[in-house]
């Protein structure tokens, strides 16, 4: 049934026919609507989540509410912090959330867990990919402290492809500020005519006059 999808697991090819069985006969399809949250801290450790469509997002989410977005990942990309209860403490906490409408592909965290017990491949497939992502929280995390949040939006409009269809509120979540702060900004941009925007849609016309301002 998903036998499409099996090549897409790092490790599938490193298990043993046993293991290969455990795993195909424990997967389990789940569809998720856009905005749905698929795993927010150790309590709701899902287990490792292919994408089989749609978009899924990464975020770190702040004490007083602040959400910044560290990666997105589309069809046949997994995730692994979805099972964050297995190799991270506690403390540390990656929300992820449905960009779009998804099917997703789950490997529960308690076949992970038996998996990585007898198959040094599966261990070593996690830790690889959790030092790649620390690069994306480490990235987030300087941004948010160092960088002022309309250098930000400055730096994420101009990299964007023109017109941009996204809202205040996903543009404050990608950027880790408030709503009322992207509104603000956005305002005084259009004031000086570097932007249009109309409902969920941003348009550069002054493309020189944004690169001043990253």
């Amino acid at each position: 049934m998903f036998n499409e999808y099996l090549t897409h697991i790092p490790f599938y090819e490193e298990l043993t026919q046993p293991q290969k069985d455990l795993l195909t006969q424990n997967l389990a399809e789940q569809k998720l609507s856009a905005g749905q949250i698929v795993s927010s801290d150790s309590s709701s450790c899902k287990g490792f989540v292919l994408v089989m469509e749609g978009q899924l997002s990464a975020s770190m989410i702040s004490q007083d509410g602040r959400e910044a977005e560290l990666f997105t990942l589309t069809i046949k990309e997994m995730c692994i912090f979805s099972a964050s209860c297995l190799f991270l403490p506690s403390t540390f906490h990656v929300q992820i959330t449905a960009l779009t409408d998804n099917r997703i592909l789950v490997i529960p965290s308690p076949i992970i867990a038996k998996l990585r017990e007898n198959n040094i491949h599966v261990e070593l497939f996690a830790y690889k990919t959790m030092t790649a992502r620390f690069a994306n929280v480490m990235a987030a995390t300087e941004e948010m402290l160092f960088v002022p949040v309309e250098k930000r939006l400055a730096k994420y409009l101009a990299a964007a492809q023109s017109p941009l269809k996204i809202t205040q509120e996903e543009l404050a979540r990608k950027l880790g500020t408030a709503r009322e702060v992207i509104s603000r900004l956005l305002s005084s941009l259009r004031k000086e005519g570097v932007i249009e925007t109309s409902r969920g849609e941003i348009r550069v016309v002054d493309v020189k006059n944004l690169e001043l301002k990253v």
